[in-house]
């Protein structure tokens, strides 16, 4: 009897999240932007029109936090080197390859901005 009255409450549960799981997967924002993506039309006038993520205020306040994150990783990386004792060239060594991976950041980021506004140019049309 027990086994049965298990086996029966399992298929219910089965039952139940199955029914609710294509509530629990909606969308609940709208169709403004779909797994994930954006409507690119509305992100290519934003860009265009500096509104949104694009505004000078965002863009001000990301510098604020990127220069912020800057000397927390800089301070970071001066506790890991006395950690691991590096001597002066080493030091030297180790600051260039993060000056370098900043460096590549920067390149990204720029390709990034050229690619918006080549994609934005091409949707104008």
């Amino acid at each position: 009897m027990k086994a049965k009255s298990s086996l029966l409450t399992a298929g219910v549960l089965m039952a139940t999240l199955f029914a609710a799981s294509p509530i629990a997967m909606a969308d609940h924002h709208g169709n403004k932007h779909k797994a994930g993506k954006w409507d690119k039309q509305e992100m290519c006038e934003n860009f265009r029109e500096g509104k949104g993520p694009f505004s000078e205020e965002m863009r001000e306040k990301y510098q604020e936090k990127r220069e912020k994150r800057q000397q927390k990783m800089q301070e970071h990386r001066a506790d890991m080197a006395d950690r691991l004792k590096l001597n002066e060239e080493q030091r030297q060594i180790w600051s260039e390859i993060h000056q370098e991976r900043q460096e590549k950041h920067q390149n990204r980021r720029g390709n990034w901005q050229e690619k918006m506004e080549k994609h934005c140019a091409n949707t104008e049309e």
